[in-house]
């Protein structure tokens, strides 16, 4: 077996192993989940103290939940062939809707300013790409600070077209970008487990785009903001009435 089999081989173990374990420990999270939320409910009323207990233990069951179905959904993408089948996708749709969740998530903390070419489609999946799109909007409300201007744009140009997440947050220092797609990789770790960040997003947005034939730039300066650009090839281009 050669060297480059063996890795194949090695990487294929992983896959199988991060997603299986996923798979079980989803069920009994479930469960879990469900009693702490009946506890809660019951508790809230007779017992100040445990009611506090069961919220932080409810709280990390939902953390880890949530890391569950990222750990899933990166196992799922990284096996997956490319894209063989290329479908329409409404993005302003789609868009449209990840902004209302952007927005509820602020509650009123940030500006927002939206560019979006609506006679813009593309050829691919819409799952996917809600995906791929949300982390990169929902990092930018959680790293931008209060009264902060978060800007998104969804254009075509010579390049190609383009998905733009934009903020005056808090930044990257230069020697973390290219790192920012690696699986579990913080900039900060306290800030993000605050968050309720799995350190997951942006290996998913990472694999998204690859499946599309698209790249993610990133341009990012410390304590000034940050530039999320997701560019597909102008092949991908619809245009719509």
């Amino acid at each position: 077996m050669s060297e480059q089999d063996e890795l194949e081989r090695l990487h294929k173990m992983r896959q199988d192993f991060v997603a299986n374990v996923s798979h079980e420990l989803r069920t009994p999270l479930t469960v879990i989940h469900g009693y702490l939320e009946m506890l809660l409910s019951s508790y809230k009323e007779v017992d100040s103290k445990l009611y506090e207990i069961w919220k932080k233990v409810f709280e990390q069951t939902e953390r880890m939940e949530h890391l569950v179905a990222d750990l899933l959904l990166l196992s799922k993408l990284e096996s997956e062939e490319p894209l063989a089948k290329k479908a329409a996708c409404e993005l302003p749709k789609l868009i449209d809707k990840i902004m209302q969740d952007a927005k509820e998530l602020s509650q009123g903390r940030h500006h927002f300013k939206v560019n979006i070419d609506r006679s813009l489609d593309i050829l691919g999946e819409s799952s996917e790409l809600r995906s791929a799109f949300s982390n990169l909007v929902m990092n930018a409300v959680h790293y931008t600070p209060l009264k902060g201007e978060i800007s998104i744009s969804w254009y075509a140009d010579k390049d190609g077209v383009h998905f733009e997440a934009k903020d005056n947050g808090i930044g990257v220092p230069a020697q973390d970008i290219p790192r920012l797609t690696e699986r579990f990789y913080r900039v900060d770790k306290g800030r993000s487990r605050q968050s309720g960040g799995t350190g997951l997003g942006l290996a998913i947005v990472k694999h998204v785009l690859m499946r599309h034939e698209a790249k993610l730039t990133i341009q990012s300066e410390l304590g000034k903001g940050s530039v999320f650009t997701a560019t597909f090839p102008a092949n991908r281009k619809l245009v719509t009435n």
